[in-house]
């Protein structure tokens, strides 16, 4: 049995926190329709162990009514995250995923080949370009598998 070195020195803890994340503002949200998807390249040889989000600013604006938040990738739509609720109507979820946004249960997929996270925000009663407010910050724990299969054994 050997044991492996740990990158940069970091501890088990380091890693396996969040190591990456997204912030998203009612300015990159500009589609003339309902719904809206950002993608997020992904390598292959990456594991997502964990998904979650803080909403910083509930989305607001237009005569829309609700919009929510999906995470997932080109399998499955909401494999991360799930109808999470983000806009400003009093039942907006601050963080996430939580228990009524849920989770579809892949986490700790490996990516096999490239591919993409796909968040996809849905609005009700109008566009999405109507949007006048709103930031959301979304954290990933990546794991790039190949950067730690070839380390040296201690």
């Amino acid at each position: 049995m050997s044991t492996q070195a740990l990158k940069d020195g970091k501890t088990i803890q380091e890693i396996a926190g969040f190591t990456d994340s997204i912030r998203i503002k009612v300015a990159d949200l500009s589609a003339a329709a309902t719904t809206e998807t950002i993608n997020l390249a992904v390598k292959a040889g990456t594991q997502v162990r964990n998904v979650a989000f803080k909403l910083h600013t509930a989305f607001d604006g237009g005569s829309t009514s609700n919009l929510t938040l999906q995470v997932g990738d080109g399998t499955d739509t909401d494999a991360f995250i799930s109808n999470s609720i983000i806009h400003a109507d009093a039942t907006e979820e601050n963080f996430g995923p939580s228990v009524a946004g849920g989770v579809g249960g892949k986490l700790g997929k490996a990516f096999a080949a490239d591919g993409n996270i796909n968040m996809l925000f849905t609005a009700t009663g109008a566009n999405i370009s109507t949007l006048t407010a709103g930031d959301i910050e979304i954290f990933f724990n990546f794991v790039h598998l190949n950067e730690w299969a070839d380390r040296p054994a201690n």
